[in-house]
């Protein structure tokens, strides 16, 4: 099987690396030659865990992105591209330099953390199948294209939208295909046959946590530390059940115990968005609690907390 890999962070890496290590085509796209360039001559080493023997992947494939309108090598198509951009570089010059490497054949899978993109991308390529990824996996960079697999999680696939020229048992059969990939990779895969409600329930669980820890530069764990933190947990988990009940999205067991959960679960991790504050980089709050409140406006609501976390985390920057 191959794959293009769109973006070089820290889960597009980990994500070629395996693919890559298993015996599948890789090919890496990167915003700039110079990120191309030095992925090729570095390649990429991937820790997994203490103990365990760094994995290295050299000879490695990488072209920028400005380069694929040029490449010959783009009218080789891969069967999968993972799109493993941030949310906010999802975009119409994105798009215009992705049409090159998009075949007939070709399928898109999105990781990213908001909503917005699924159906932007939809409209972009509406002949192309979309497929959304939920995954618990955790990835941190500790240099260039040096990668730590910080958690084992679970990835979740699930086909999104509808499309016009392939028929559901297809794109079925390409799911499944490739969980089985992933599962021969190292990773361990689901198929989701609703994976909206997957997506609705992670973004309600970022919209908690990944504001309140990049706001107070903590961990995820420290969030259940004080009353005053744990109550305002509890307000923007209410807040967003209402959205969702005044839009009937589907939504199972209890917000703040589940958000609790992950709190206790990752307790040493730091979220995305605090990682972006402290590189001083925009975040995705547009994309998740920015989303929850357009939400709210359309249903006619107030979500208070939800707007006003929205509005202190865009306001770290100019």
């Amino acid at each position: 099987m191959k794959f293009d890999v769109v973006g070089a962070g820290a889960l597009g890496l980990m994500f070629g690396c395996k693919l890559a290590a298993s015996g599948q085509g890789v090919r890496f796209w990167t915003r700039t030659n110079e990120q191309a360039k030095l992925l090729v001559k570095e390649g990429i080493m991937l820790l997994e865990g203490e103990g365990s023997s760094p994995m290295n992947i050299t000879s490695l494939t990488a072209y920028s992105l400005q380069e694929a309108s040029t490449r010959l090598e783009t009218q080789m198509h891969a069967d999968w591209i993972i799109l493993a951009t941030k949310q906010r570089h999802i975009d119409n010059a994105l798009v215009k330099a992705m049409k090159p490497i998009i075949g007939h054949d070709t399928k898109i899978l999105c990781l990213q953390n908001g909503i917005g993109h699924v159906e932007f991308l939809s409209q972009a390529f509406p002949k192309t199948p979309l497929y959304a990824v939920i995954t618990t996996e955790g990835a941190k960079r500790s240099g260039s294209y040096q990668v730590i697999r910080a958690g084992k999680g679970v990835t979740t696939v699930g086909h999104v939208g509808s499309s016009s020229i392939w028929k559901e048992i297809d794109l079925q059969n390409a799911a499944e295909k490739l969980i089985d990939t992933f599962d021969a990779a190292g990773f361990c895969s689901l198929l989701s046959k609703d994976i909206d409600r997957e997506i609705y329930r992670k973004l309600l669980i970022n919209s908690v946590i990944n504001p309140l820890t990049a706001m107070w530069r903590i961990t995820n764990g420290e969030l259940l530390e004080s009353e005053e933190r744990r109550k305002l947990l509890q307000q923007l988990c209410e807040e967003a059940i209402a959205i969702y009940e005044a839009r009937n999205i589907p939504f199972e067991g209890d917000a703040y115990d589940i958000v609790s959960e992950v709190c206790r679960s990752t307790a040493i991790n730091m979220s995305s968005m605090l990682k972006d504050v402290l590189q001083g980089v925009p975040t995705e709050i547009d994309y998740i609690n920015g989303r929850l409140v357009e939400m709210a406006k359309q249903s006619g609501m107030s979500v208070p907390g939800h707007e006003m976390i929205w509005r202190l985390v865009r306001g770290l920057y100019k």
